[in-house]
């Protein structure tokens, strides 16, 4: 039986996203049999949160997902920086100085917008086509260099005690929070490091549509083992074409439908303002039929679905 679309887990504390992978895979396994599986956006171990699982089909738009706006909650612990920029690291910088919640506040703005981040030394980043974190755990001495990236909003949320603050924000991909969290701190003349962090939504996965691994669990050992896909909660199992909702979909009409599906380039007759930099979905008798682009004139197929 095929599974396609999403389950968007709410990842716990303590394990990796392939952690998650591979526990989806072994609850599934005994209701649907083998699911090809994948995830939208890694998550440390120390953080939690949106986790999307995609099935079937929908590990086709992993690549999509890629670009979607992530909107995380955070908490800084002043006193001293750690080598990883979050509480599973040593000690390195102290400050005696610990910012108040109005010295806080004044400074975020200057984080809005575009910015240029240093990511963390434990990062994946490549380094001379080696990862930064298997660099900074040799003790090899490296710098990163710092990368564009854009922050739509940041916001103070609460003070939790004299040392630690809460904070939300929401950037786009390839976004540190540890970078951003060592470098409110140095702003303020302190030192700081994440000591909690929750990702609250990627693209339209949020909170609200995520499921945890204990009550996904249930659901599917209690059921029965001719468990219907039509018959998955759909609060459960959201469908491929959720995972691309932010992106527009075009009006094709059957024969064009089946010429795109089939490898064919179509003139985009009847179709206005189209921009060569975006993508397009294409949807047929209610279904996702495919992702589409306009290239040198033509609409142009980027992946076909077969739901």
């Amino acid at each position: 039986m095929t599974l396609n679309g999403f389950i968007n887990i709410d990842k716990p504390l303590g394990i990796t996203s392939n952690d998650v992978i591979f526990k989806v895979k072994k609850l599934l396994y005994p209701v649907f049999g083998k699911v090809k599986i994948g995830h939208t956006g890694t998550l440390d171990p120390l953080a939690s949160g949106v986790l999307p699982i995609a099935l079937g089909e929908a590990t086709k738009t992993v690549a999509f997902q890629m670009e979607n706006k992530k909107t995380y909650e955070f908490a800084i612990k002043f006193g001293f920086e750690t080598t990883t920029d979050d509480s599973e690291g040593e000690k390195t910088i102290s400050s005696d100085y610990i910012p108040t919640k109005d010295e806080i506040k004044s400074i975020l703005s200057q984080f809005l917008g575009e910015i240029d981040q240093v990511p963390p030394k434990y990062s994946a980043i490549k380094i001379n086509g080696k990862r930064a974190y298997d660099l900074a755990r040799q003790g090899e001495d490296f710098e990163i260099k710092p990368r564009k990236n854009f922050i739509h909003h940041l916001e103070f949320i609460e003070q939790i005690s004299d040392i630690e603050f809460k904070f939300k924000v929401t950037a786009n991909k390839g976004f540190y929070v540890r970078s951003i969290a060592r470098d409110i701190a140095r702003a303020l003349n302190s030192a700081g490091y994440v000591s909690y962090l929750r990702r609250i939504a990627n693209g339209p996965f949020n909170l609200e549509n995520a499921i945890t691994l204990d009550k996904l669990e249930k659901i599917l050992q209690n059921s029965e083992q001719s468990l219907d896909v039509r018959n998955f909660d759909s609060d459960i199992l959201l469908p491929v074409s959720f995972g691309l909702n932010d992106i527009l979909a075009l009006d094709i009409n059957e024969g064009q439908n089946e010429k795109l599906r089939n490898g064919q380039w179509i003139k985009p007759i009847g179709f206005d303002n189209l921009n060569s930099d975006s993508l397009y979905k294409v949807i047929s008798n209610s279904k996702l039929s495919a992702v589409i682009k306009l290239e040198d004139g033509f609409l142009k197929t980027v992946r076909v679905f077969n739901l």
